[in-house]
């Protein structure tokens, strides 16, 4: 299962990339905001359950027009501490287009009304389902939202039933 686990973590990373690498003029900062993307390190494990630990304080919406995707990068970017490399991601992840059979859906969780969260539900064609890019915005309660974004999106994947894993 671990190798279908990373097989689909590089299906997904070739569709990220491939918002810049068949782009007919990519800019140099969404060339570098490709690469900071890639170069983040994380794990993954298989789930079937997420702790529900948070009372529900996001509510959560698919990324399915522009301004949405902004606002997903906005979220995503703040991961990033320096300046100029929020400001590469932004560049970057602002040019994710989506087709009607993509494998992945964005999505962002609002708290009080304001972008706070954002996840991707990225799926292969054999019923493997992952949870990535799950992050929030340096506030306060910033684990607690991305816990709750998590389990939101665990439950969307779940329902489909999918197996799924959890990339962090």
């Amino acid at each position: 299962m671990q190798s279908q686990i990373e097989q689909l973590i590089k299906l997904k990373d070739t569709w990220m990339a491939s918002h810049v690498t068949e782009a007919e003029f990519p800019t140099p900062l969404s060339q570098k905001g490709l690469a900071l993307y890639q170069s983040q390190q994380q794990s993954s494990e298989l789930i079937s359950s997420v702790p529900d630990n948070s009372a529900l304080s996001l509510s959560v919406y698919p990324v399915d027009c522009h301004p949405l995707t902004i606002r997903y990068s906005v979220v995503l970017s703040s991961k990033w501490e320096s300046e100029s490399d929020k400001e590469a991601m932004l560049e970057y992840l602002t040019q994710i287009m989506f087709e009607e059979d993509s494998p992945a859906r964005l999505f962002v969780g609002f708290f009080k009304g304001k972008p706070a969260a954002c996840g991707m539900i990225f799926q292969s064609e054999d019923d493997l389902t992952l949870i990535t890019d799950v992050h929030a915005l340096p506030l306060n309660n910033q684990q607690d939202l991305i816990s709750e974004m998590e389990k939101q999106l665990f439950k969307i994947a779940s329902s489909e039933k999918q197996t799924v894993a959890l990339n962090r």
